[in-house]
């Protein structure tokens, strides 16, 4: 069986796999604080706000809400607790029971959820004191947890007390305590103008209470027992919960069965129109396309473009395809490239990107299932550059570069300077379409004279923690035992998520040894784009320092990364289903479960 491990909040997402054409992740943050410069930039509201809200999401009103549905996944979830969450599965079940303060729209807006407001300093919302900020949330008047208590500002403040306990297992906190770190206080009380603050700028507060949970419940069971007794998987209906549908009963890792949340009408605004919603769980993709086509459920998640070719036999009208946030590259090692070929590094990396051919990728191993891109950013969100370029690989200008830098070809056919053979470490997880991806990308080095080493590992291998590994664990990205390494990263929607993957004091072997720029890339104008995101909640400062990143990344000075193509989310949807839309996030297609009906 297939597992898909994730990381959330302000850390980027490294996307392994497991078997077959299944993704999966390294272990969570551990919430390390991020380096940032001593004192926050200042705020210049100049320009029109940065178009964070203004969804063109449209309801269809209910023809019917007499109908149930039925939602396939083939992965059994392990927590329906989302500040636990590792797999999507877990926040697709979760999605159905928890509301956030915000959410994310499909096309990557920021919509009101529990509160009636989105912050930022634009609208009044976020003000600057001192080094620090305060957030402003209103949240809606009437709103009641599923047991009928109100919803209140005491439950941000135990949510933040909750996740920074001192008997909180950290280690198994998905986003560890980024963000939450630097909260100061919670002002509000048992009513709905609630204050955060923040004893230094957070870009990232939009997103930090995803979900909010019920002060009257996690305070009932000890932080040091949440991960094993708070909702848990053999009681979950002894819980309290905010969203659309809460859990009746759990049968085994077949079923999980959930009605309406009586309570969610004065949250959002209608009753849940549907009367009940049964996840099922396969064990297996391809058992549950089977499932589909036997009209075994109305909706099927957990497939991406792998899965493609399975369902060729089903109606497309009910095969839903849509980009999704997760690119595969190929990163290099710069640290590496820079001992083994000393001033010729930069040159040698920009050759290998010039000679890559993507397209040959996208059409053989990937079988015309995915787009070339030259972008790490999706062009869904708002801070989106388009920064052109081709996407054709050239092997002709990769070839000149290397001969003027005095590489030439020996009688194998690879190319040597000094007596050294121009020969690199190539790694990546045993996932089949990596290995072919690689293989034909050594293929094309070769007929420039480029000798690789393909070295496919599993992934506790690649992706294992530096304590958890060694320094000759071979291809493993924290200790940098490789020259070039493919896997998959989540794209970022918020800006804060690259900056321990981009900034130089993200470099892992720098001690506590737990950063993320496995690149060991040290760019200054990188460093200083980062440093703005990182110190303001302008988010026009914001969204220009991400177009200085963009073109930083579209240029010859990005010597860390190749983006190969980014992949697709494939739902299968009965047509009686309205209102499912999917979701490229993580709040996954159950994002607007209470809107959904059957007729």
């Amino acid at each position: 069986m297939r597992r898909r491990p994730i990381g959330v909040l302000a850390i980027a997402i490294l996307v392994a796999s497991a078997c077959s054409p299944s993704t999966g992740t390294p272990p969570p943050s551990t919430g390390a604080p991020i380096t940032l410069p001593a004192s926050a930039a200042a705020a210049s509201p100049t320009l029109a706000p940065a178009p964070l809200t203004g969804s063109t999401y449209q309801v269809i009103p209910a023809a019917s809400t007499t109908g149930a549905a039925v939602l396939a996944e083939w992965q059994f979830p392990d927590t329906v607790n989302p500040y636990f969450a590792l797999s999507p599965t877990d926040l697709e079940v979760a999605g159905s029971m928890f509301d956030s303060l915000v959410q994310l729209t499909p096309d990557l807006k920021y919509a009101p959820d529990l509160a009636l407001n989105v912050p930022t300093l634009d609208n009044g919302g976020v003000v600057l004191a001192g080094k620090g900020m305060d957030v402003s949330w209103k949240l809606r008047l009437g709103m009641q947890w599923s047991d009928g208590q109100a919803i209140s500002c005491d439950d941000i403040k135990a949510t933040w007390q909750w996740i920074m306990d001192k008997d909180q297992p950290n280690a198994a906190l998905a986003g560890g305590t980024i963000g939450w770190q630097d909260v100061t206080g919670v002002d509000g009380g048992s009513g709905t103008d609630c204050v955060m603050h923040f004893g230094v700028v957070y870009e990232g507060y939009l997103s930090l209470v995803s979900p909010l949970l019920p002060a009257h419940y996690i305070t009932t069971i000890p932080v040091k027992d949440a991960l094993t007794k708070l909702y848990p998987m053999g009681s979950l209906s002894s819980a309290i919960y905010s969203g659309p549908y809460i859990p009746v009963s759990v049968d085994g890792h077949a079923k999980i069965t959930l009605k309406p949340n009586p309570k969610w009408e004065t949250i959002g605004g209608h009753a849940p129109w549907l009367t009940s919603v049964v996840w099922k769980y396969y064990g297996a993709a391809d058992t549950m396309i089977a499932g589909f086509k036997a009209g075994e459920y109305d909706l099927g998640q957990g497939l991406n473009n792998a899965d493609i070719p399975s369902l060729a036999s089903i109606d497309q009208t009910q095969v839903i395809v849509h980009d999704s946030l997760t690119y595969e590259l190929n990163a290099f090692n710069n640290a590496s490239f820079k001992t083994k070929f000393g001033p010729d590094a930069l040159t040698i990396i920009t050759a290998i990107k010039l000679a890559t051919d993507r397209q040959a990728i996208a059409n053989g191993p990937l079988e015309g299932k995915v787009s070339v891109s030259n972008n790490f950013i999706s062009p869904l969100t708002w801070f989106y550059k388009d920064i052109g370029g081709s996407t054709a690989a050239d092997p002709i200008t990769a070839t000149t570069l290397l001969a003027n830098a005095g590489w030439t070809k020996g009688s194998d056919g690879y190319l040597t300077k000094g007596g050294k053979v121009l020969e690199l470490n190539y790694c990546t997880t045993t996932r089949q379409v990596r290995e072919d991806t690689l293989k034909l990308i050594a293929s094309q080095l070769k007929a420039i004279g480029i000798k690789v080493d393909v070295n496919a590992k599993p992934s506790p291998d690649v992706f294992g923690a530096w304590k958890d590994t060694t320094a000759a664990t071979l291809c493993n990205l924290q200790h940098g035992n490789f020259d070039v390494a493919e896997f998959a990263y989540v794209s970022p929607v918020d800006p804060l998520t690259g900056y321990n993957v981009y900034n130089s004091s993200g470099i892992p072997d720098n001690p506590p040894n737990t950063g993320q720029n496995i690149s060991r890339i040290s760019l200054p104008a990188l460093d200083a784009a980062y440093a703005t995101i990182a110190t303001s909640v302008d988010f026009n400062r914001v969204s220009a320092a991400m177009s200085t990143i963009q073109d930083l990344y579209g240029s010859d000075r990005n010597t860390y990364e190749l983006p190969l193509y980014f992949r697709k989310d494939v739902w299968l949807v009965n047509a009686k289903l309205h209102n499912f839309t999917g979701n490229p996030t993580l709040s996954a297609g159950e994002w607007n479960i209470g809107d959904w009906w059957v007729g």
